[in-house]
């Protein structure tokens, strides 16, 4: 009984675990720079979201990387900032469930968070889609939703200039930046920060990620 105990008082519901899978590493020709590289911006996105990780992000086999979340709030907001410093692509599976920790480090996890990521990662290798949620073992209609958006969001995506990409990443990453605060940042007018994100759908895309947001911040009251 004690037993069972112990081990209910150690599973977390509603947690998120992000697995993150290197595209074509086989093909990289400098494995161990690519390597460091991939450690130090998981060091520096955990720095950023210190309060939101449950486990911090962290290189696990292979090419594969992963870290758990306390709750699905900020899931979509840390794959965009892992994205726009990551030099390489990488599919992405979030997995939205609970979690079993029998001990107080990583040794023996597991859970539905961690099944479905890893599902999420295979449908998007199957796919060919960089990111894919999963919250239930069945199809329902919230992952749906935000897989749709994710969908629409990806093919506007795959358009942009390397300067919008960078524009938009960083307007993304200062939420509430003015126009004059994102150019003084690059540069450049407020004119041309203005035609760079309408050039890129931005205004389309935030109302999607908006949306993205809400639905994941919903898991928290389930």
């Amino acid at each position: 009984m004690n037993m069972l105990k112990k081990r209910k008082s150690n599973t977390m519901s509603s947690t998120c675990v992000l697995i993150g899978d290197i595209k074509s590493s086989r093909e990289v020709e400098n494995w161990s720079t690519l390597f460091r590289q991939l450690e130090g911006t998981l060091s520096e996105i955990n720095r950023m979201f210190s309060g939101d990780f449950l486990i911090d992000f962290k290189p696990t086999v292979g090419d594969e990387f992963q870290g758990v979340l306390k709750s699905p709030k900020n899931a979509y907001v840390v794959y965009v900032a892992l994205k726009s410093r990551l030099r390489v692509d990488f599919y992405c599976g979030v997995g939205i469930g609970d979690i079993e920790r029998p001990l107080e480090d990583e040794v023996g996890m597991r859970g539905t968070a961690f099944y479905r990521a890893r599902s999420a990662v295979e449908l998007c290798k199957k796919s060919t889609r960089n990111l894919l949620i999963k919250s239930s073992d069945t199809t329902i209609q919230t992952d749906e939703i935000l897989n749709t958006v994710l969908r629409f969001i990806e093919v506007l995506e795959d358009s942009w200039t390397a300067r919008q990409r960078e524009v938009v990443n960083y307007v993304r990453l200062h939420p509430g930046s003015t126009y004059e605060q994102v150019g003084k940042h690059f540069k450049i007018s407020r004119q041309a920060v203005s035609q760079i994100l309408a050039a890129a759908d931005w205004a389309a895309i935030s109302e999607g990620e908006a949306l993205l947001n809400n639905l994941l911040e919903s898991f928290n009251a389930v």
